[in-house]
């Protein structure tokens, strides 16, 4: 049991969560009742790790969801400033968009380079990686 109350495997559970969040190890520690200590030398455990490491793929997974549902309204909107009757707003707008792209393009590029080289890769049956 920790100070708190918690049984080590629920306080692990919790540390876990607050730590892909962004959490310094000693306020985990003492949120879930353990020293900071204690919270460093479970991030040195594979596992642990492994969990942490999971749970804030999956936090930014669901940030990029959100911001990619945000994004069709934000595009709507700059879409619509194109018509505006300022002409600042208007090339205010303009800037936003066409700045964008380049990034964007990148991105996609980028993208389809990994999908074409992890598909040019085999795996062996004994794990090995051929071309």
């Amino acid at each position: 049991m920790t100070r708190n109350g918690l049984t080590e495997l629920d306080a692990k559970a919790q540390a876990v969560i607050l730590l892909a969040r962004g959490t310094n190890s000693d306020k985990v520690g003492e949120t879930v009742g353990v020293s900071g200590r204690t919270i460093r030398r479970w991030a040195e455990q594979p596992d642990f790790k492994s969990e942490v490491d999971a749970a804030r793929r999956a936090l930014l997974d669901e940030a990029v969801r959100a911001l990619a549902a945000a994004s069709r309204d934000a595009i709507a909107t700059l879409h619509a400033a194109l018509a505006d009757d300022s002409p600042n707003v208007r090339v205010r707008a303009a800037s936003v968009l066409l700045g964008s792209l380049p990034s964007l393009t990148e991105h996609l590029e980028l993208s389809e380079r990994i999908s074409a080289l992890e598909a040019a890769l085999e795996v062996n049956p004994d794990g090995r990686t051929v071309a």
